[in-house]
């Protein structure tokens, strides 16, 4: 199974790739394990059902279905499964944990689809059980947290010089009320708002397929056409005697759940959800019972490890909700998993295209905020929000996640070894002062100030960052900035793989950069126009501090803004620059961004850079050498 496992693992000779070789090999683990950890019961784990503050249904306008990019396609050409039933023990681990579920054996619960599969949506099903649910508890108080956003500043140059930013606006650390983000303590009370009903039937509990409006993906040939998922069949038995409880919080301060126990939600409405104080030694599953669907206003962690929050639906109802975060954890947890949640700014979401600028305000809230160690967020879908899925800790997972219109920063990862892998982005709007991104990284020194500090070994590949793709219009339509690390230093980065459209100047952008890699990506106009920019940009930090030992190779982009640098150890080699995208690309008009036969990045990289395998897991190289770009393809 090891062997098998390193084959997902690029291999190369960058500086920044063999820092992180191990943490690729822990994090596919990682990702087979959570699977693993939702159907792996010990023999006297407990199962504890919840009922809502409100029965469902829960009403939400259904989302079109989006082609994440490649996770069938990549694990697909291994023998790798994600079937954990088919697991040995000794791989039911969750996160870095080296302990194993010793004293448990498999059960028959949310099972994760084998990669390939044809199916689109997975189902979860449960046995028809009815019961009169009682608890001798009372209902709870919920409480949720508001927080806005601000940060960092600059100003996009435009003209090549090496003091960029691009931000023209506050953008980047967070607040709530006078406590810092990390180890914030204080909390203010929410009243639980009344959920919006409806007399439709109730939806499973993975993210809608149908919809009521189309919007191109984005997509290539090479794509899979499955939505992120991990559950699928299974079911479960009607809830014992005093395992059904009034409210979550109830539940977890009787002091009954234990490390393996699974609490399933209850359809309909639960208000805002705080976890603090839940210190379990190994995973509690939280999810709604197989086959109905479960809203929350808002999910908070504090001080607590080892908890799986799966198949969650996530927005505000409240007409007076505000800005806010809603999904945050802290910089006092550790080891909690975010699976397949459908979270939104609010249940019409889908709908975002259509919204004017007041409606995008009235709506500016944040998706995730994930402090702490070893969190992830996986197979989510994250729609109509101002920030989407921020990486605040160290040892974050951003992976295989879906955000679908944006009007701050798509994603962000601030913590050291850090990965952010196989994301679709799309759909930006410019609503503010804020610069939209796709992915940004800033550092922050030890008094919190932005900008002091050094981010370490972070990785981002396979990841598709797309200004637009909907065949609507709006005004309101952004300039997208692909990647830009503008404040601070940033050491280890490894970039690689990923298809960015952008028509701001910064494709990718590192201002101080050290022992870093730029390879085998595709940085293009959405029109796919020759032009001055987007750019790739290796340059000094702000205080003057020049970048070293960095490699930008292999890469297929509109522009290069970088020169080799003997004396600072900076290699440029083997970049294409795209002057004619029609001859280049199969179809710049659907974002196919494939190679024609006879385009001039076919076997134009070098192999001595190029990643073993490109953003979809073909094979490097196909031809004598590797082609430039995200797509190796002949």
């Amino acid at each position: 199974m090891f062997a098998t496992l390193s084959r997902i693992v690029p291999k190369t000779d960058t500086l920044a790739a063999r820092k992180n070789t191990s943490m690729h090999l822990l994090r596919n683990l990682m990702v087979l394990s959570l699977s693993a950890a939702c159907c792996a019961t010990a023999v006297q784990a407990t199962d504890f059902y919840v009922q809502p503050a409100n029965p469902g249904p829960v009403k939400g306008t259904a989302l079109s279905a989006i082609s994440l990019q490649a996770m069938g396609a990549r694990l697909g050409q291994t023998d790798l499964a994600l079937d954990p039933l088919a697991l040995p023990e000794q791989s039911l681990r969750v996160r870095h944990k080296e302990s194993s579920t010793s004293g448990t054996t498999a059960g028959k619960w949310l099972r994760a689809r084998r990669p390939g599969s044809s199916s689109t949506d997975t189902q979860l099903n449960s046995n028809a059980w009815s019961s009169d649910p009682t608890a001798g508890t009372s209902t709870s108080t919920s409480t949720s947290v508001q927080e806005s956003s601000s940060g960092s500043t600059g100003t996009g140059t435009g003209d090549g010089s090496t003091s960029a930013d691009g931000s023209t606006g506050t953008d980047a650390s967070t607040s709530e009320s006078t406590t810092p983000v990390s180890g914030a303590t204080s909390e203010s009370a929410a009243t639980e708002p009344a959920p919006e009903t409806t007399t439709t039937t109730t939806k499973t509990v993975t993210s809608d397929t149908s919809s009521t409006q189309t919007e191109p993906t984005g997509t290539d040939t090479q794509t899979s056409t499955t939505q992120p998922t991990t559950a699928t069949n299974t079911s479960t038995a009607a809830p014992a005697p005093g395992s059904t409880w009034q409210s979550l919080s109830t539940l977890l301060s009787s002091g009954q759940v234990k490390g393996g126990d699974r609490i399933f939600l209850m359809d309909g409405y639960h208000g805002a959800i705080l976890i603090r104080d839940q210190r379990f030694t190994s995973p509690v599953v939280i999810a709604p019972v197989p086959g109905q669907t479960a809203h929350a206003e808002s999910i908070q962690m504090r001080n607590t490890t080892n908890v799986v929050v799966q198949g969650l639906k996530v927005w505000a109802t409240s007409s007076s909700a505000g800005a806010g975060i809603l999904v945050r954890t802290y910089g006092d947890t550790a080891d909690l998993s975010f699976l397949n949640l459908d979270v939104r700014s609010v249940a019409d979401a889908a709908n975002y295209v259509q919204w004017d600028s007041s409606t995008w305000l009235a709506n500016k809230r944040n998706g995730f905020l994930i402090d702490g160690n070893r969190n992830t967020v996986s197979g989510s879908r994250i729609t109509g929000l101002y920030h989407g899925l921020q990486g605040f800790g160290t040892n974050v997972l951003l992976e295989n996640n879906i955000i679908d219109g944006f009007s701050g920063d798509g994603l962000r990862a601030l913590g050291d070894s850090s990965i952010v892998r196989n994301n679709k982005v799309q759909n930006c709007f410019q609503i503010d002062g804020n610069h939209a991104d796709g992915f940004q990284s800033f550092s922050r020194g030890t008094d919190g100030k932005v900008g002091t500090g050094t981010v370490r070994n972070l990785v981002i590949e396979n990841n598709k960052l797309f200004e637009w793709t909907s065949s609507a219009t709006n005004p309101l339509r952004c300039k997208l900035q692909g990647i830009g690390m503008f404040d601070g230093m940033f050491d280890g980065i490894l970039i690689r793989n990923n298809l960015i459209t952008s028509s701001a100047y910064h494709g990718i952008t590192i201002a101080g950069a050290l022992n870093s890699t730029v390879v085998n990506n595709t940085v293009i106009r959405p029109d796919g126009a020759a032009d001055k920019a987007p750019w790739i940009m290796i340059g000094y930090h702000k205080n003057g501090t020049p970048s070293k030992n960095t490699t930008v190779a292999n890469n297929l982009v509109t522009r290069i803004n970088t020169k080799p640098d003997t004396a600072n150890n900076i290699v440029v080699t083997n970049n294409i620059e795209v002057t004619n995208s029609s001859t280049e690309f199969t179809s710049v008009n659907t974002q196919n961004f494939t190679l024609k036969s006879g385009a001039q990045a076919i076997d134009a990289g070098t192999s001595r850079h190029a990643p073993p395998s490109d953003i979809v897991g073909a094979t490097r190289p196909k031809g004598k050498a590797p082609d430039a770009g995200a797509y190796e393809n002949f």
